[in-house]
């Protein structure tokens, strides 16, 4: 099974559907989603004690940007109201 992430990028046409967005609006959010990330990382690592040096311990499981995706198709699929 594809991600929708991954769908999405195959076919943009698919975007308003899967997570009810636009295809430029939802690349305009991934844009601002990894400006965030990034310096979220670099306001953490300013202030982390490191005990295992860089790049140690476990990998992220998925990137900022299939977060983001998985975030929208949740709450697209899933209304709590």
């Amino acid at each position: 099974m594809t991600s929708p992430l991954e769908r999405i990028e195959l076919y943009p046409q698919e975007s308003k559907r899967l997570i009810g967005t636009k295809y430029e609006d939802f690349m305009i959010l991934l844009a601002l989603a990894e400006k965030r990330d990034l310096e979220k990382q670099a306001e953490i690592e300013q202030r982390k004690i490191r005990l295992i040096g860089f790049g140690g311990g476990c990998k992220a499981g998925k990137t900022p940007n299939e977060g983001v995706c998985l975030c929208l198709v949740d709450l697209k699929q899933k209304p709590t109201f």
